[in-house]
């Protein structure tokens, strides 16, 4: 009877042991993947050190952004220290969540083209569980370096956000919960494409075109996470100061009839005549917007999604592995 139970516990090992198994497997992976968001983290942070002092240096990081001196003082920053601040931050953009693809492409398709699945199916745990094993280790690494940098990135690009807003998209993608669903769900991306295409070039592939596409994809979800607000204005000037996020502008004549925007500006002309013009001449500039305060229930509900979608292709990827692969 001892036999049969020692026969059986090694056939079965536990749960444990097998997340045990492939974090050893696995570990080279992970830790290559910690070193080079470390060292880029690294980078960021002294980047963003002498960024930061810059704005400080300037005076940009105090004075009123209401005031014209102070939107003097801002272009002043931008000009010597935006563009390269600009430019990386539209590569994080579209490639932010791109290192789950590197982490996810070879997870599975790496072990199909050298033909070590067989080996691996044929121990006590199983193709499902040494499966799992491997997508619950490298995928949990994933999620929480992804959240630490999104940390780091959303510090780095905070003097953007005086101009752009916090809603701005380059923003909200790099603020760590969004960060870390982007980041797991392309992460599933590549390890469903290398379960089933069982080539790892092709795989990172999907995952890198899924990191791209998901930014756009998610801006077009997010303005229906909750219904916009709407609020009448009599001035020109942007009202982002309070961190809202402004959907669309329309205006109304002193009758009340909506008027389109571009024959309202043909019958303004210059800035000042149509500035006169909704604060003393009975037109009204209508706001259709988001409030600052909904940031994080945004932040919380787009990662929500992402990581429910994440989790749902490293599920299936696991079920194809169990059912189809062969």
């Amino acid at each position: 009877m001892s036999a049969i139970a020692l026969g059986a516990a090694t056939a079965s090992p536990r749960r444990s042991a097998v997340l045990r198994a492939a974090a050893i497997r696995h570990r080279t992976a992970v830790l290559t993947l910690v070193g080079v968001m470390a060292a880029l983290s690294v980078a960021m942070l002294l980047h963003g050190w002498y960024v930061h002092a810059g704005l400080h240096r300037l005076g940009a990081d105090s004075c009123d952004p209401d005031t014209v001196a102070c939107l003097a003082t801002y272009k002043q920053f931008i000009h010597q220290y935006g563009m390269p601040l600009q430019t990386l931050d539209g590569v994080l953009y579209v490639l932010g969540g791109g290192f789950g693809a590197f982490a996810g492409g070879p997870l599975l398709a790496r072990e199909f083209e050298h033909g070590t699945v067989r080996f691996a199916w044929t121990q006590g745990a199983g193709r499902s569980r040494w499966t799992v094993g491997a997508v619950t280790v490298v995928g949990g690494a994933v999620v929480v370096v992804a959240a630490l940098f999104g940390v780091v990135q959303r510090w780095w690009s905070e003097p953007l956000v005086r101009e752009a807003g916090q809603f701005n998209p380059d923003i909200f993608m790099q603020t760590w919960p969004v960060m870390a669903g982007r980041v797991l769900l392309t992460f599933g991306l590549a390890v469903l494409a290398g379960a089933v295409l069982r080539r790892t070039v092709v795989a990172v592939g999907v995952g890198l075109a899924g990191s791209v596409a998901l930014p756009f994809v998610a801006q077009a979800f997010r303005t229906h996470y909750r219904p916009p607000l709407e609020e009448a204005v009599h001035t020109m000037t942007p009202l982002s100061l309070d961190g809202r996020w402004v959907l669309d502008v329309w205006y109304s004549d002193p009758a009340g009839n909506r008027i389109g925007t571009g024959e309202f500006y043909d019958r303004g002309g210059d800035f000042a005549h149509l500035q006169a013009m909704v604060r003393d001449g009975g037109y009204t500039a209508h706001q259709v917007y988001q409030p600052a305060d909904r940031f994080w229930p945004f932040q919380f509900i787009e990662a929500g999604w992402m990581l429910a979608l994440g989790i749902a292709a490293c599920a299936a990827a696991v079920w194809w592995v169990r059912r189809r692969a062969v």
